[in-house]
């Protein structure tokens, strides 16, 4: 290590363009002290490694020699992850676990060693030893959160780790599922883990509060999966494409099915405007019979709408208990297919 840092210093020096009595002026020590270190003979005590890495203009980290290390392990990881893909958990735990014993301090080594068992757990292939694994995994889990912790790694980055560990905690072996509904509620902002809790919630028993946040979950993902299957299909017709803006179409309003009141609701309206613009498509590449089909069902469910016409996210089948409403610009077509015939 102090040949190396010595090294170092003398290398950084030399690139900045100072003699060692400039340096040894700037550290306020003396000039046999920077040669000593620079030859190896001895070291900067800990206290000055932040003002050469100053004046050096570089990371301590770098001054000591560790990018480089940090490279390699990162070339070490890499091959780790190519042993994952082809789902040679032991193997990768073997190498990792060489490479944890000189860096046991390196987050990203503990990561992939818990990703490892972690991926053991759910192996059809590996079900002996199970509780086993999935408490590796969790101690490595926790200890790489840890590391990042210290290094101030993004949230984001420790959210995935987290939620793996939840994940860990709900398995058969372990059963512990309101500890792993703890873990996720720390990170449900916006609902994002409701399906996941929900599933949680039923295992431990809560059924009527697990199918109420499934279905938050449902709706909530719905919404956007609808959005943006509208998109897409918008972004084919302005390309002229209208068989694919068909086929986005047709398979975002088969979702609205699920949510259709006998009595109507939202779920018919929405449905009743996909179908409009799906029979004007049809007509586009000359398909009559299918564009007759679709404004017929399209008349069909805005009548059902007007009977029980409503916005509200409660209106649809299952929705019963959420709240909010739904925003579309279908007001003028449904008037259109209500007052015709």
């Amino acid at each position: 290590m102090e040949l190396e840092l010595g090294q170092n210093i003398m290398r950084f020096r030399k690139e900045r363009g100072f003699t060692q009595e400039q340096l040894a002026n700037l550290l306020n020590v003396s000039v046999s002290a920077v040669s000593k270190w620079e030859l190896g003979n001895n070291r900067p005590d800990l206290e000055l490694l932040p003002g050469l890495a100053e004046i050096f203009q570089i990371s301590i980290d770098s001054l000591l020699g560790y990018e480089k290390s940090y490279k390699s392990v990162g070339k070490t990881i890499d091959k780790i992850n190519v042993l994952l893909e082809k789902e040679q958990y032991k193997a990768a735990i073997e190498e990792a676990m060489e490479v944890l014993q000189r860096y046991p301090n390196d987050a990203r080594i503990n990561e992939i060693i818990a990703d490892s068992y972690y991926s053991i757990c759910f192996s059809v292939n590996e079900s002996e030893g199970k509780k086993e694994n999935i408490e590796k995994a969790i101690y490595y889990y926790e200890r790489s959160i840890e590391l990042f912790d210290e290094i101030q790694a993004p949230e984001s980055t420790k959210e995935v780790l987290y939620c793996n560990i939840a994940t860990l905690y709900a398995l058969e072996e372990m059963a512990m599922y309101d500890e792993a509904v703890r873990i996720l509620e720390r990170y449900n902002g916006n609902g994002k883990y409701n399906n996941l809790i929900a599933d949680y919630l039923f295992a431990a028993g809560k059924r009527k509060e697990a199918k109420e946040k499934a279905m938050q979950h449902c709706v909530r993902e719905q919404t956007f999966v609808f959005n943006d299957l509208s998109i897409l299909a918008d972004m084919y017709i302005r390309e002229e494409d209208y068989k694919t803006a068909i086929l986005f179409l047709e398979t975002e309003i088969r979702q609205f099915e699920l949510f259709m009141e006998e009595g109507g609701s939202y779920a018919n309206r929405a449905y009743a405007g996909r179908a409009y613009i799906i029979s004007g498509l049809y007509l586009k590449i000359n398909c009559p019979d299918e564009a007759k089909k679709w404004y017929e069902k399209a008349r069909e469910h805005a009548k059902i709408y007007a009977e029980n016409p409503s916005m509200l996210i409660s209106s649809m089948k299952y929705c019963k208990e959420l709240e909010g409403r739904m925003i579309d610009s279908y007001g003028e077509i449904l008037a259109r297919l209500i007052s015709d015939g």
